[in-house]
């Protein structure tokens, strides 16, 4: 549900930078770099999210099997 609410989040705010970058007349690269950024912030904290999900996912794996040979 959070990531479902990050996503809808970096989607807004890209959008608006990117019609802003349609609409003002200068420097469009500021407006693209927000907007893409913010997709590369959102993706690199969705891999991160996973990573930690996956070490606590091995450690349980760890201390189950260790039950396992002890009991």
């Amino acid at each position: 549900m959070k990531t479902f609410i990050y996503f809808l989040l970096t989607t807004f705010i890209s959008t608006g930078a990117l019609f802003s970058a349609l609409v003002t007349k200068g420097n469009h690269l500021i407006n693209f770099a927000i907007a893409f950024g913010i997709w590369a912030r959102f993706l690199y904290c969705w891999n991160q999210r996973f990573k930690e999900e996956e070490h606590r996912r091995r450690r349980e794996q760890l201390f189950e099997d260790y039950l396992r040979q002890h009991r």
